[in-house]
């Protein structure tokens, strides 16, 4: 039987978030100012950001490397609909994150108020769970619902709406109790049918040509171990999307890489041409398939696993459908491939002709990696950021160009939560990894050792988040250390790569870029740690130097705009949408 309470609106609320184990709130003042100093009390860390969509990054941060929710807040209004366009992201990568607003008291509601809007609609979109609270009494047991929502099946992001009033409005409610298998994600491990296990166990094992294809999912589910052995016992390459890039160690034999338009070509071919593609825990959608091409539709048997049944059979026919959690499901694989097989499968020839075609790739690269040239190339940033960054560092990337070298040409050398991407937001990578960096902190201790992040960014991107140095100085003492490496070529190198030719202008370039600035000063100003880097041989020692410095700092890189990644199917028709630019 529940306890009655009698208390204020504030109060039951942080009571709720302490049931649910939050220990982190990302916020922008604003509102309910009676609430943040509540929260503090309670011993969860608040995090002052300076606008709403870094609280709503860093939000996401947060959660994908703690693999728990934590809370952001924004302020009625315009506030609350810039709050809700960053939800994209967490929405994108599965993450637990709840946000919170306030709105009008309910009382003062269609009386043109100071702001007054009506902010549900901004969050439907993006939310697995989106309450306008409209009763105090309800508050707490909405935020508990949220939390748990969050965090079940595939994880994703939350949204209660408050009114100001709640705050110190007196009520009288049941207590609210959180249940500790909701603190983390996966809170259930949910298995397949039997027989569809065994269907999809001698499907693989017949093919010629399989190939795993491994999304985020495999992350969520922490199922590294399992991966990698399934893919050992069957002999069966593994590619991943970009969301699932490090959950599979890119130096092993059997690692195709990264698929999909910011992908390998030399991967997206290998898929191609298969016989069976087994998508583990990847929505399979259009970026993650080069635009469907890879593998094409009805060219291959297909198995595919996840855990949200809606997924399965929305784009790709599907032979055998696998609903239930990665980890247990592929251990179930593992068990009935090892007593349904007397022997290995040998696929010899065919993982000799993948050699070969990785080889290639990889010696292709190598060359462009180890150039010389000033202005610097980002190839050659990339293998510089190689050397300067230890397996359990995580690397986070921006969108556009950025993510196109680094799931390409940064090599994950250990299988974990070692890479994060923003999926669309251009610079939204900044407070992501800030907020990254809080998770990071709280994860040293068992003997486990600290991890580093690395962000790497665009001038184009840096600039969205710039002033959040600021945050990161200001909680210097609580979070991993942090360090900005910006790609500066003075333009925004995706568009201006389709209208230009390497030299020669095919096109109206001018638009596209930007003043040739110096961040690594913008970041002194902010009292971080900054080096500027204009010639290659510099730039792990610059790294390095930064990471030593024991402030938050910017590394910025001088390099050349026009050097243009290669993304997208227009690389198989390079001398298009990218002249003169050869397709890897």
């Amino acid at each position: 039987m529940k306890r009655r309470l009698s208390t204020t609106g504030q109060r039951a609320l942080v009571a709720a978030m302490k049931e649910c184990n939050i220990e982190y709130f990302f916020y922008v003042e604003g509102g309910m100012a009676t609430l943040f100093p509540e929260i503090s009390r309670a011993g969860i860390n608040t995090i002052l950001c300076r606008n709403e969509k870094a609280a709503c990054s860093m939000a996401d941060g947060y959660s994908r490397v703690a693999r728990k929710p934590s809370v952001c807040y924004a302020q009625h209004g315009a506030a609350a609909a810039i709050l809700s366009s960053l939800l994209y992201e967490p929405m994108f990568a599965h993450s637990p994150v709840v946000a919170l607003t306030g709105s009008t008291p309910t009382m003062e509601k269609d009386q043109w108020r100071y702001q007054e809007v009506y902010e549900k609609p901004y969050f439907e979109p993006t939310c697995k769970f989106n309450v306008d609270v409209t009763d105090a009494e309800r508050l707490a047991d909405y935020f508990r619902i949220a939390s748990q929502i969050a965090v079940s099946g595939c994880p994703g992001p939350t949204h209660v709406g408050m009114h100001n009033d709640m705050a110190t409005k007196q009520i009288e409610m049941d207590e609210v109790v959180g249940d500790p298998v909701f603190f983390t994600v996966p809170p259930f491990r949910p298995r397949p049918e039997p027989n569809r296990i065994a269907e999809a166990c001698k499907l693989l094992f017949e093919a010629e040509r399989p190939v795993m294809v491994c999304g985020s999912g495999v992350h969520i589910s922490s199922a590294y171990d399992e991966v990698k052995e399934l893919a050992e016992l069957m002999s069966i390459p593994v590619a991943t999307n970009y969301s699932g890039k490090g959950c599979f160690p890119e130096n092993h034999p059997l690692s195709l890489g990264v698929i999909g338009v910011y992908g390998r070509e030399s991967a997206n071919r290998i898929v191609r041409e298969a016989d069976v593609v087994f998508f583990v825990s990847t929505r399979a959608g259009s970026h993650m398939t080069d635009e469907f091409t890879a593998p094409g539709p009805g060219g291959c048997k297909v198995i595919h696993l996840d855990i949200d049944p809606v997924v399965i059979g929305r784009i790709y026919k599907v032979d055998v459908p696998l609903v239930g959690d990665t980890k247990v499901t592929l251990q179930e694989m593992l068990s009935y491939s090892r007593s349904l097989f007397a022997r290995k499968k040998s696929r010899n020839e065919y993982l000799n002709q993948i050699s070969k075609l990785v080889g290639e790739y990889e010696k292709f690269v190598t060359k462009l990696m180890s150039d010389d040239k000033v202005p610097i190339k980002p190839q050659r940033l990339m293998e510089e950021v190689s050397k300067a960054v230890c397996e359990t560092d995580i690397i986070v990337s921006d969108t556009g160009q950025m993510v196109s070298w680094t799931t390409r040409l940064l090599k994950v050398k250990r299988a974990g939560l070692n890479y994060l991407c923003c999926s669309g937001s251009l610079g939204s990578s900044l407070p992501l990894a800030l907020g990254a960096s809080f998770a990071a902190a709280n994860n040293k201790g068992g003997g486990r050792e600290q991890q580093r992040i690395l962000n790497l960014i665009g001038d184009g991107g840096v600039v969205y988040n710039i002033a959040d140095l600021e945050t990161a100085l200001r909680y210097n003492d609580r979070h991993a250390p942090f360090v900005v490496v910006v790609n500066n070529n003075s333009t925004l190198g995706s568009s201006r790569g389709k209208v230009a030719d390497k030299g020669n202008p095919r096109g109206w370039v001018e638009g596209f870029d930007f003043l040739d600035l110096d961040y690594a000063r913008v970041a002194e100003s902010f009292g971080c740690f900054g080096i500027r880097v204009e010639r290659p041989s510099e730039i792990a020692e610059a790294i390095r130097a930064a990471f030593d410095s024991g402030k938050p700092s910017v590394v910025d890189v001088a390099t050349d705009k026009t050097e243009y990644a290669p993304i997208g199917p227009s690389r198989m028709s390079s001398e298009v949408a990218f002249p003169s630019l050869l397709s890897y």
